[in-house]
C-alpha cells in the first residue's frame, strides 16, 4: 500500500505531528511548500494548522489541484489553539474529488503566542503516533 503524508505548517507544530506519525508509518512526511512529486497514492494523510478557524489557504489550493484519479483515500489531522476539528473544508474538497475520507480525524492543541503554551507536548505526539497506528489498523 502506498501511503503519503503531506502537511502545511506556519509554526512548526503540524510538522512535529507529521514527523511523529511518519515514524509509525515508516514514511517521510512531505511539506507542501517544498518541491515534490506526489505519485499514485492509496492513502493520503493530510495535516494542517488551523488559522483563524480554517486550514491554511495554500493547503486548500494544493488539494484543489490534486488529480483525483491518483488518490484513493485520505485521513486528516490538525493542530489549533482551540483544539477543535475545523477541517470540513479539506473534507469537502476531497469528497468532491471522490476521495474517500476516514471519518475519524485527529486534532491536537497547538500554540499561538501565549495560548496553548508548550503544545504539542509529548502526550500530543504520543496521541499522533496512536492515530497513525489507528490508520494502519483501519486499512489492514
Amino acid at each position: 500500500m502506498n501511503i503519503n503524508l503531506i502537511y502545511k505548517t506556519r509554526t512548526g507544530h503540524t510538522e512535529q505531528l507529521a514527523k511523529a506519525m511518519s515514524s509509525v508509518l515508516n514514511i517521510e512526511p512531505i511539506d507542501i511548500d517544498h518541491p515534490h512529486i506526489l505519485g499514485d497514492t492509496d492513502l493520503l494523510i493530510v495535516g494542517t494548522g488551523i488559522y483563524g478557524g480554517r486550514p491554511d489557504q495554500s493547503l486548500l489550493d494544493y488539494l484543489d489541484n490534486l488529480p483525483s484519479n491518483k488518490i484513493k483515500g485520505a485521513a486528516i489531522f490538525s493542530s489549533s489553539v482551540s483544539n477543535k476539528d475545523q477541517t470540513e473544508l479539506i473534507v469537502n474538497i476531497l469528497k468532491q474529488k471522490n476521495i474517500e475520507v476516514l471519518k475519524t480525524r485527529f486534532s491536537c492543541k497547538g500554540q499561538f503566542l501565549i495560548f496553548g503554551w508548550g503544545h504539542p507536548d509529548l502526550n500530543d505526539l504520543r496521541k499522533a503516533r496512536e492515530f497513525a497506528q489507528f490508520i494502519l489498523d483501519s486499512i489492514a
